[in-house]
């Protein structure tokens, strides 16, 4: 939605299919920023940040916007500022103790009063019930996580009672998603995602935050670039030379100007050069629907799965309940995920081949570009979306 940022949760349970499936929705939706437990990997690629263990992972979108700086990470969590929003991913097991939650969360509280006056959204897994975000008990460490969100001044996102994390055994509330007041105000349609296979136990959650004014900074996230683009691929070298000669017989003379009047006029030359030698480029690109192994096929296999998964769930609530029904149906849902999963890892197989036979079609093109990691989505210029307060960040000890 125009004006509003998109917020994707995930538990992908170090599976490769259900982190491909991930990205998959997070292109899908257009997402922004998304906060992934449990990942198979955390590339080294910029618009990731991984807490030290590889146990949660912040993404966004590349080409959205402003660049992801991570500023703090340790076991479980992992914080990173993006623009004008300071998102902290986290991921506490099931194995640790009430002890270990309350060191944990006694970790977690500084960080979130240091990063004042940022809007902080602390989102991820952290395996602990409360009938404050819908579980039907209240467990010990549901409480203590209750206790800490109060003294943090978090303000807790999660609606309703549908289950996070569904197992054949039952479903529990666990992903939870906490923000400061200042930006809790103003999210939209908190909600789990029901209706779309994950290849893991967790679902989906997705929520939207609506822009604080036109004026702020990630009003402009989503919008087009305020500073003018030309089509590179088009450029006529000799009239970028003709143009650049006649630029400088124009400059005038620097002496009595001023660094801000010397680089304006430079600025104005190179922009006639652009002008004379390229055409203008009428607008961004629209965005990429899909990560670039997806394909109509593995869509509806997806879709499949999907059915699959509703048969069973439904035959699972009705009374009396048939025990060889259900593993029958719960059996098919299996056999399609694994029809899924084989998919996903073939087409990411045929898409790398393609890639690596286009060396011998264009060699200095897309293949040298990923190996050498230039590989990059159009995006603002970087001094268009850093924001003023991005120097002070930089003196975070890691």
């Amino acid at each position: 939605m125009p004006g509003h940022l998109g917020f994707l949760q995930g538990n992908s349970n170090h599976s490769a299919a259900s982190q491909d499936l991930f990205l998959q929705a997070m292109a899908e939706w257009d997402i922004d920023v998304a906060v992934l437990a449990e990942p198979y990997c955390v590339p080294p690629q910029p618009h990731w940040a991984g807490d030290d263990q590889d146990s949660v992972a912040i993404s966004v979108r590349p080409g959205a916007g402003p660049p992801l700086i991570p500023r703090m990470r340790g076991p479980g969590y992992v914080v990173a500022v993006w623009g004008e929003y300071a998102i902290i991913g986290v991921y506490f097991s099931p194995n640790r103790d009430l002890a270990a939650l309350e060191q944990f969360l006694d970790a977690l509280g500084p960080l979130i009063r240091r990063l004042a006056p940022l809007p902080v959204i602390v989102a991820g897994d952290f395996n602990a019930k409360s009938s404050a975000w819908g579980s039907p008990v209240t467990d010990p460490k549901g409480r203590e996580v209750e206790e800490w969100a109060l003294a943090s001044g978090l303000s807790l996102l999660n609606t309703g009672t549908v289950p996070t994390c569904v197992r054949r055994t039952g479903g529990s509330v666990v992903d939870l998603s906490f923000a400061t007041p200042a930006v809790a105000r103003r999210v939209e349609r908190w909600r789990v995602v029901t209706e779309v296979e994950t290849l893991s136990d967790h679902r989906y959650i997705r929520f939207e935050v609506s822009s604080a004014s036109a004026s702020s900074p990630a009003s402009r996230f989503r919008g087009r670039s305020g500073f003018p683009r030309w089509a590179l691929s088009k450029l006529n070298r000799e009239l970028a030379e003709e143009a650049a000669i006649v630029g400088r017989w124009s400059l005038p003379s620097s002496e009595g100007m001023g660094v801000d009047e010397m680089a304006g006029c430079f600025g104005n030359v190179l922009t006639s050069v652009c002008r004379a030698a390229m055409p203008r480029m009428r607008g961004p690109p629209p965005p990429r629907r899909a990560v670039y192994w997806w394909s109509m096929e593995l869509a509806e296999l997806r879709a499949a799965c999907n059915a699959a998964r509703r048969a069973y769930t439904r035959s699972r609530r009705r009374r009396p309940q048939d025990e060889e029904r259900d593993g029958r149906l719960y059996r098919v849902y299996r056999a399609k995920r694994e029809i899924l999963q084989l998919a996903i890892s073939r087409a990411k197989e045929r898409a790398w081949l393609e890639l690596v036979e286009g060396i011998d079609n264009d060699p200095w093109g897309r293949p040298y570009k990923r190996a050498r990691d230039k590989l990059r989505a159009q995006s603002a210029p970087l001094t268009e979306t850093l924001q003023p307060q991005d120097s002070l960040l930089h003196e975070w000890p890691r």
